[in-house]
């Protein structure tokens, strides 16, 4: 379950929720006056958050390797036309 949620919602779901907020507080600053231009652009936070996502998910597929070393897997196979997913070997 996490893992489904670590490879495909999260990559759907993050980049539109990180422009939303972006969008929130760009309103923001224009209500009070406030100009948002491209100099005032938080592009450190937003490099510092995409190294730390990055980071994130490198370690999340090294932990999560699904199969410990040395056991021996049987590849997916056609048996009596239907395709027999790859299993570990007994």
């Amino acid at each position: 379950m996490l893992r489904k949620l670590v490879t495909v919602v999260l990559p759907i779901v993050l980049p539109f929720l990180v422009y939303w907020i972006m969008l929130k507080i760009a309103q923001r600053r224009q209500a009070a006056g406030e100009v948002p231009g491209w100099e005032r652009t938080p592009w450190f936070v937003l490099s510092l958050c995409a190294v730390v996502l990055l980071t994130a998910s490198l370690v999340l597929f090294r932990l999560d390797s699904g199969v410990a070393p040395g056991v021996k897997l049987v590849p997916p196979s056609v048996v009596d036309g239907q395709v027999v997913p790859s299993h570990v070997a007994e």
